[in-house]
């Protein structure tokens, strides 16, 4: 296990998002908004250990050959835009993170919701049902449009729960040791607890049923990389008695706003603001001292395993 799977998978709990934006609204205008302005303020959240928000293309249903039985096209208007991934370390990390920022604050916060969001499911994963297979990108916190082919799989269930959680196992395992497959990370959801989202004050605006994933498998391959060697046509009949669709999201971009624990650069100071840093290879607006003095607390100098801010 290399580092950076490592610290992903020290986190227990994650909370994934996957929504669409309303309908009036110019898709460019949403999703900058929400990669300058909602996650930035997100990320300044306490108990958050993981961040990263990813925004998908059309979904694409010629990457593997036809399958009988199991699904993959997707009608576009119930296709996802993003998907929010949050993790945490522990119960007690969640706790603090639904403390935070205060009441008052956060009512404003979730504003954001009401502002942009049509249809929004949060999902539950929690222990080894949230885990990162392998990542030898090199990357700790990706931003940006993805260096090499990235794709979100969202699945639908057939069958029985243990029987599926058994094979999705056993097929993210024989995908993780395929050569070529750079990054798998398998998020097997809990059903949506939409109580639970009621009580911590979110608005409510979830997917019908119909339209909910059991599981989110995050890839990224190598360039060049052949999708038959994940899914031969003999495998086929296997998946169809377990699965019922899998629709690929190709990404666009994926923005890591925190990463073990602290802040990123983006995550302070946005997307914008990260790529002028970058293109002048100014390390100085990097100093930790220069962050604190501009962001206070929440950008201390601390330890960031597995890379920069």
């Amino acid at each position: 296990m290399n580092e950076l799977v490592a610290i992903e998978n020290r986190a227990q709990i994650a909370r994934i998002t996957c929504g669409w934006k309303q309908a009036q609204l110019p898709i460019e205008d949403v999703l900058r908004y929400w990669r300058d302005v909602h996650s930035p303020a997100i990320a300044r959240r306490a108990g958050i250990w993981d961040y990263r928000h990813y925004q998908f293309d059309a979904v694409r249903d010629d990457l593997f050959a036809p399958i009988d039985g199991i699904e993959q096209r997707c009608p576009v208007a119930e296709q996802l835009m993003w998907t929010s991934d949050v993790r945490y370390l522990d119960d007690a990390a969640l706790r603090d993170f639904g403390a935070s920022p205060g009441r008052e604050a956060l009512s404003l916060l979730l504003s954001d919701i009401d502002l942009i969001v049509d249809r929004s499911t949060t999902y539950r994963s929690v222990g080894a049902a949230a885990r990162t297979w392998v990542d030898s990108t090199g990357i700790a916190t990706p931003q940006g449009p993805p260096r090499s082919p990235q794709f979100a799989l969202f699945l639908r269930q057939r069958g029985a729960d243990a029987t599926f959680r058994a094979e999705l196992e056993a097929l993210a395992a024989r995908w993780a040791a395929t050569p070529g497959v750079l990054r798998l990370r398998s998020s097997l959801f809990e059903p949506p607890d939409m109580e639970a989202e009621r009580k911590a004050g979110y608005p409510v605006k979830t997917h019908p049923v119909e339209q909910q994933y059991q599981v989110w498998i995050d890839l990224a391959v190598a360039d060049g990389f052949d999708p038959v060697a994940l899914m031969p046509v003999a495998l086929g009949a296997t998946l169809a008695a377990w699965l019922r669709a899998i629709h690929v999201y190709p990404v666009r971009a994926v923005y890591t706003s925190v990463h073990g624990g602290r802040p990123t650069l983006v995550g302070l100071r946005g997307y914008p603001a990260w790529q002028a840093i970058e293109a002048l290879g100014a390390t100085h607006q990097r100093d930790p001292r220069l962050l604190e003095w501009m962001y206070g607390e929440v950008a201390a100098a601390r330890a960031t395993p597995g890379g920069r801010p």
